[in-house]
């Protein structure tokens, strides 16, 4: 497997230590997962990419929650409800901020080319990290912005359709950061941010997993602008391959993108 596929050493996660399944502490976690069986913002539940349960009966966040939503959730094991099918009760501190979006298509690009090409930019990023975890790609990034502009920068992942080949899923994390490009002796600092894109719809339902190769700018030494690659083979509801549940200490200051 290529390098960041599966390599869980990027910049935020030095703060986190990995656990390969939940184990009972009064510790906080931080978990990826999706949204169901929402009844109130103090009743609902995550089902995270290890494949466990999170049955929130108390919650502090005031966030918009519904199902289906993408989260990357905060929370406190209470008890373990069935610890043979690992559903675990949980009070939610918090969500992380956390795009997630469709993808766009590259033959819907190419309806408009010169104008959607644009709008959806190709500016470059300082580093990408990302790995699958359930039926989703991850990617953390670190992109340049203008402290004090207060723009948001638009984030897309691009799935190119028009490939001959079906063998691979070939696709592109796109950048338009309005501008914001560094500058020597400008208010140009780095900050992070986290995306997530479902995959696992692109794959026809006889076909259980696909090579995939990932795409993006970056900027190299003395601000030369490249382009780097790296690949890996997603599957379907894969829970092996995710980050886990991970701990964390301290506070979000994660960028905000769209």
């Amino acid at each position: 497997m290529k390098r960041i596929f599966l390599n869980l050493s990027f910049s935020f996660v030095m703060m986190f230590m990995l656990s390969s399944c939940l184990e009972e502490s009064d510790e906080v976690y931080v978990s990826y997962g999706v949204i169901q069986n929402w009844v109130s913002n103090s009743n609902y539940e995550i089902l995270t990419d290890k494949g466990n349960t999170l049955v929130v009966t108390k919650s502090n966040s005031f966030q918009e929650i519904e199902d289906g939503k993408r989260v990357l959730a905060n929370f406190e094991i209470l008890s373990d409800k069935e610890s043979n099918r690992n559903v675990y009760e949980v009070a939610v501190k918090g969500f992380y901020n956390l795009l997630s979006k469709p993808l766009v298509r590259e033959s819907f690009i190419l309806e408009d080319e010169s104008s959607r090409r644009d709008s959806i930019g190709n500016d470059p990023y300082t580093s990408i990290y990302a790995w699958f975890g359930g039926d989703y790609i991850n990617i953390d990034f670190e992109i340049y912005f203008d402290r004090f502009s207060g723009e948001k920068h638009l984030i897309n992942l691009v799935y190119d359709d028009t490939r001959a080949s079906a063998d691979t899923l070939y696709l592109s994390l796109y950048q338009n950061a309005y501008d914001e490009n560094p500058k020597y002796g400008g208010e140009y600092v780095r900050g992070w941010g986290r995306c997530s894109f479902k995959l696992s719809d692109l794959l026809p339902s006889d076909v259980n997993s696909k090579p995939v190769k990932l795409t993006w700018l970056e900027y190299g030494y003395g601000f030369k602008i490249v382009e780097r690659s790296d690949s890996g083979v997603f599957t379907k509801g894969i829970r092996s391959e995710s980050t886990g549940n991970v701990m964390k200490a301290g506070y979000d200051n994660s960028l905000t993108v769209r």
